[in-house]
């Protein structure tokens, strides 16, 4: 019997630049989020600041590397997988002197990388690449293999799930390599649960489906990947979406010349997100798979 084998889907890339590359959406992420990570925090109480639960969810993962016996260090050679503004490699690389490789789709996100990288004076350590995670262009392949690949909540976008590993699998080392990520899913039984919520949702992130964290074991697991531990982060995630509205409703006015039915689209999706928890319907939390 035959076997077909698995391949990337273009419009989903295509359809997550478009959505990050949006002049009102970089407005709402680079103002309302901190200019420097858009990916969920870690809330020590309810009034913390968004960039510093953005920045204890970096923290956190390099703990969760270090528990594993493979910290990271000067000599480690990290891909960041949707970088983002690049706040997440910088901070890597002013902390412990490695070298990051970031890929991201998104131009707009990209520019500022590149010139906050500058600015901090890391262009040495800190190299940004335009591109996708289910087909890694070749500046990306030429200097595999990586110690670590990392990636905060954006594997979400990913149109084929099998075909991300795959690409992961290409370039992390052979021995002792880690693969260390967040990101947002379905808990267990949520879509048959709460249908309208959840397609809600996922339109708004222009999702093709839901993933779930027996999912994502079941993938890296499949392709020879040891699961080294996964730490349940979900009781912030109502806080983070809670706080982002919040500080959506007082800089609003502030955000200059936007789309105001995106903003609101923006400002019902922190109400679903936390209601959704409420219900619980997400999971979020802290993955960390070994060669």
């Amino acid at each position: 019997m035959s076997s077909v084998t698995p391949t990337a889907d273009p419009s989903a890339s295509s359809t997550a630049r478009a959505f990050y590359d949006h002049s009102t959406m970089d407005a709402f992420y680079y103002q309302i989020w901190g200019g420097s990570d858009i990916h969920i925090g870690i809330y020590p109480t309810p009034t913390t600041a968004i960039g510093t639960a953005a920045q204890l969810t970096v923290e956190k993962m390099a703990a969760q590397l270090a528990s594993t016996d493979h910290p990271l260090t000067s000599s480690s050679r990290v891909l960041d997988l949707g970088a983002g503004y690049g706040g997440t490699a910088r901070w890597l690389a002013k902390t412990y002197g490695c070298k990051v490789t970031c890929l991201n789709l998104s131009a707009v996100q990209n520019e500022r990388n590149k010139a906050r990288t500058k600015e901090a004076g890391l262009e040495d350590l800190v190299e940004v690449i335009e591109g996708s995670f289910e087909e890694l262009p070749a500046e990306v392949l030429d200097k595999a293999p990586y110690d670590v690949v990392w990636s905060l909540d954006s594997f979400l976008h990913a149109g084929n799930l099998e075909v991300l590993v795959g690409e992961i699998e290409k370039v992390v080392v052979r021995e002792n390599g880690r693969v260390v990520f967040t990101d947002l899913m379905a808990a267990k039984g949520a879509v048959e649960k709460q249908p309208d919520l959840m397609r809600e949702m996922g339109e708004r992130l222009h999702l093709r489906d839901w993933r779930t964290l027996e999912l994502y074991k079941g993938a890296f697991e499949k392709k020879g990947f040891r699961d080294l531990g996964y730490w349940d982060g979900v009781d912030h995630f109502e806080m983070h979406y809670r706080r982002v509205g919040e500080e959506l409703e007082k800089k609003r006015g502030e955000l200059g010349d936007v789309d105001e039915s995106v903003i609101e689209k923006q400002a019902v999706g922190m109400r679903n997100w936390v209601k959704a928890t409420g219900e619980g319907c997400v999971d979020w939390g802290v993955f960390c798979f070994g060669r």
